[in-house]
């Protein structure tokens, strides 16, 4: 969040019974009951007192380094941004290494075409530590709307923007793994497989489509 602040700015607001903080590629939203202390001290590290119920505000960084904020009027509404992602993906059991940063590989469904996110802003971001410790972990395969991958439980929905690969990826790694799926059952752990079933299930029961 820190590095957010300074680069682009950081968003955060006090939204539906939720806190939403996000920045140019990454966003959390978190019902508040199930917000970690920590994970609420470290905003306020960041930016003071958390918003009041139904503010939002874009925290900045000013040229004599002082924090400047301003209203944020516009801003989204993950749940239903989630809720419009039909498509979804699966992590791969291989990542890439462009310095300084190193990226997750996930291959989307609808086409099994693959795309990269940075590691650091992808799965497991979010500890268990953060969290309330009842709640489920982060699923294994996010729902994706174009390039955005967004990791859904019972308490918190994140999401993270894809980055096209690196041209060594795109034009000689990638083109010789057409073909591949990793969504065939050899690829997924049985245990992991019931898992996603059951969530599946559960999620169409409660969604309109």
């Amino acid at each position: 969040m820190k590095a957010s602040l300074k680069k682009h700015g950081l968003i955060v607001g006090n939204v539906d019974d939720h806190c939403l903080v996000y920045s140019d590629c990454w966003g959390v939203y978190v019902e508040h009951q199930y917000a970690s202390n920590k994970f609420k001290a470290a905003i306020m590290e960041l930016i003071g007192d958390l918003p009041e119920p139904g503010e939002c505000y874009h925290y900045t960084i000013g040229a004599d380094k002082e924090l400047v904020q301003e209203a944020a009027i516009d801003y989204p509404d993950p749940f239903e941004d989630w809720k419009r992602a039909k498509d979804f993906a699966a992590i791969t059991p291989m990542f890439l290494t462009a310095w300084p940063h190193e990226y997750l590989v996930f291959q989307r469904h609808s086409d099994l075409s693959f795309l990269t996110a940075k590691r650091k802003l992808s799965c497991d971001v979010i500890s268990a530590s953060e969290l309330d410790h009842m709640a489920e972990g982060m699923p294994r395969r996010p729902s994706m709307l174009c390039s955005v991958l967004y990791f859904k439980n019972e308490t918190t929905i994140y999401w993270v923007h894809t980055e096209s690969p690196e041209t060594k990826a795109r034009e000689v790694l990638f083109p010789h793994m057409r073909g591949i799926s990793f969504f065939e059952d050899d690829w997924i752990d049985q245990e992991e497989e019931e898992l996603t079933d059951l969530k599946e299930e559960a999620a169409e029961e409660q969604l309109p489509y």
